[in-house]
């Protein structure tokens, strides 16, 4: 079911509940509300705007890649370099498929080529690990939702892990010598850290480990509160911000960001479970019921908060 008029004919069976599933393929939250509200005055007064809003272009195909080369950086972390390119903006992401294995979400670290950052977590990422030159995987997308960020912006981003991939492009597109990007990256120790001149190269690197290794000695977050607290009120009200790693880490950098900044201003990717990466599983459920597939990866609290005033 999908429009007014499936629903018309199967009320018209008997049915007494109806169920949309595959026809809110794509849809995020805000369309998904919008088309309900056409769907229920379709069938109440004979119209068929809902249906019009389906979406048919939906793009689940795969796309052939080759591994060129896989660049272990530690025990448990690599950068897997594919021999092409995507057509990827800042903030979106791909499903990466080995036949037999399986298929997981993942940032591009770069898209021309395509370089995967991969944190050996299970099944899947273990085989990625291991991935050879000449290797087979298989790409779709991209999904998600690109960033958006203010034209003044003053764009910070805090990562961790392989979070990097995600906020790398961000620093890349949005970044100029004028208006530079601040990038604070978070590692146990200096040895789980790469791809740091290229981000040298694109934005201000701040790094700190836990075990003062290399940098800042300590938290990623506790780095970023020593920054924030030395920043004059002119150039706090710029700032957009960017966070995107282990859970615990994103929480404790927006707590300190909320002392600057509103929510709104506050964007964060948690990694949370994603399967389909269209919105019609709700695996990758938020606490307030987003599916991060579609209304993110980026995300902020400021959207939850307006809706929740608002009712």
């Amino acid at each position: 079911l999908s429009s007014a008029a499936d629903c018309r004919d199967a009320i018209h069976c008997g049915a007494t509940i109806l169920g949309i599933g595959s026809g809110l393929t794509g849809m995020n939250t805000d369309e998904v509300q919008h088309y309900f509200a056409s769907l229920a005055r379709d069938i109440a007064e004979g119209g068929d705007g809902a249906g019009q809003q389906v979406r048919f272009d939906v793009d689940m195909g795969f796309k052939p890649y080759r591994v060129v080369t896989n660049d272990i950086v530690c025990d448990d972390i690599t950068v897997v370099t594919l021999d092409g390119d995507l057509n990827i903006q800042a903030g979106e992401y791909v499903f990466v498929w080995v036949p037999g294995v399986g298929e997981k979400p993942f940032s591009c670290l770069t898209h021309d080529p395509v370089r995967l950052a991969v944190i050996n977590v299970g099944q899947f990422t273990d085989h990625c690990y291991q991935l050879s030159p000449g290797d087979a995987v298989y790409l779709r997308g991209p999904h998600g939702v690109a960033v958006t960020p203010p034209e003044d912006a003053h764009i910070v981003c805090v990562a961790g892990g392989t979070g990097l991939a995600a906020v790398y492009q961000i620093a890349e597109d949005f970044g100029s010598d004028d208006n530079p990007v601040d990038i604070f990256v978070g590692a146990r120790s200096a040895d789980r850290l790469y791809f740091r001149d290229e981000c040298d190269g694109v934005a201000r690197v701040t790094i700190a480990t836990d075990d003062g290794s290399t940098g800042f000695e300590g938290r990623v977050s506790d780095a970023l509160a020593d920054f924030l607290a030395d920043q004059p009120a002119e150039a706090l009200a710029k700032m957009v911000f960017y966070n995107c790693g282990p859970a615990p880490m994103i929480h404790a950098s927006e707590a300190v960001q909320k002392k600057y900044v509103s929510s709104d201003r506050i964007f964060s990717a948690i990694d949370y479970l994603t399967k389909c990466g269209v919105g019609i599983c709700g695996a990758c459920a938020s606490p307030d019921g987003r599916r991060i597939c579609v209304d993110g990866p980026f995300i902020t609290d400021g959207l939850a908060e307006r809706r929740a005033a608002s009712r």
